[in-house]
């Protein structure tokens, strides 16, 4: 039951502990905060009071938020007190903007001129990863509609190796959150430990979808561009090069992080090899040369 009534939160918060049979746990959530009103109440009163307590008496040793609305998950990742984000990641619901109703992420299409991912979405991940914020992803499957061409909006079905390499290639995530009806399925998410390149690449069963809404140019971290003859990890430049172009100033994080590459974007040859397997056309020589100038 989801209640933000006090005696009802720690009554129930009281009993998972005792379930579990510990007096502590590493991360205590707070869940299903998907109003930008409702974080804000959560934030300013009793219940974050009763929270910090108990992270205080270390009876939880870190805070987590689960939402689905990417506003609040930025909220809750600038708030300075959230350390990790229940959120919802896959190929489909990342295209929409932010919302309140969940439902709204369920389309049986999704359309083209949406034109990509959604900025707010690629902004979250951006600042999750600077800040140092872990995101654990659920929906990795859109609950299982993303299996089947005929639920699927892109009218394309991808695998559960597909749908975690894609959530666990957005910035800042840690885990995947994978959920399952049968032992076979257990086993299908497994199976990502020691499947290969061409089991875990979404990217090119995206870019050949009938209803395709992956916008030209835009770079997915998907990986498709390796190998590079120069050696250079072109979806990490890409990263690190979307990550510092949010500040004004370079993070020196950032700026460190690149210059430990053993290659870096000044390593590019030009040869454009990268572009001929890119499957959304992005325009890696160029996006090398930027990176090279601004890290």
């Amino acid at each position: 039951m989801r209640t933000r009534c006090m005696p009802l939160v720690k009554a129930a918060f009281e009993d998972l502990l005792s379930r579990l049979g510990t007096d502590y746990i590493d991360l205590g959530m707070i869940h299903f905060v998907d109003e930008a009103a409702e974080f804000e109440r959560i934030m300013s009163g009793e219940y974050i009071d009763y929270v910090r307590g108990l992270k205080k008496d270390g009876v939880i040793r870190h805070i987590g938020l689960s939402t689905h609305n990417p506003a609040v998950a930025k909220m809750a990742a600038l708030s300075g007190e959230i350390e990790m984000i229940l959120f919802s990641i896959n190929p489909a619901f990342d295209l929409l903007p932010p919302t309140e109703d969940i439902n709204q992420y369920f389309a049986d299409e999704y359309d083209e001129a949406l034109g990509g991912i959604a900025p707010e979405r690629e902004e979250l991940y951006r600042i999750c990863e600077h800040l140092e914020v872990g995101i654990t992803v659920m929906k990795g499957y859109a609950g299982g509609r993303l299996f089947d061409a005929r639920t699927s909006p892109f009218g394309v079905a991808l695998t559960p190796v597909q749908c975690l390499h894609y959530a666990l290639t957005r910035p800042a995530v840690a885990s995947v959150m994978a959920g399952y009806d049968t032992p076979e399925h257990v086993l299908m998410a497994v199976a990502y430990e020691n499947a290969s390149a061409e089991e875990k690449d979404y990217a090119s069963v995206l870019a050949r979808a009938p209803h395709h809404a992956y916008s030209s140019g835009q770079c997915t971290y998907c990986g498709h561009c390796a190998p590079c003859p120069a050696g250079i990890d072109i979806a990490m430049v890409n990263k690190l090069y979307d990550l510092a172009s949010m500040h004004r100033e370079v993070p020196a994080a950032v700026r460190a992080h690149y210059r430990q590459l053993s290659a870096n974007a000044a390593d590019c040859t030009e040869c454009r090899g990268c572009e001929s397997r890119c499957p959304f056309h992005v325009p890696v020589v160029e996006r090398m040369k930027l990176a090279d100038n601004l890290l």
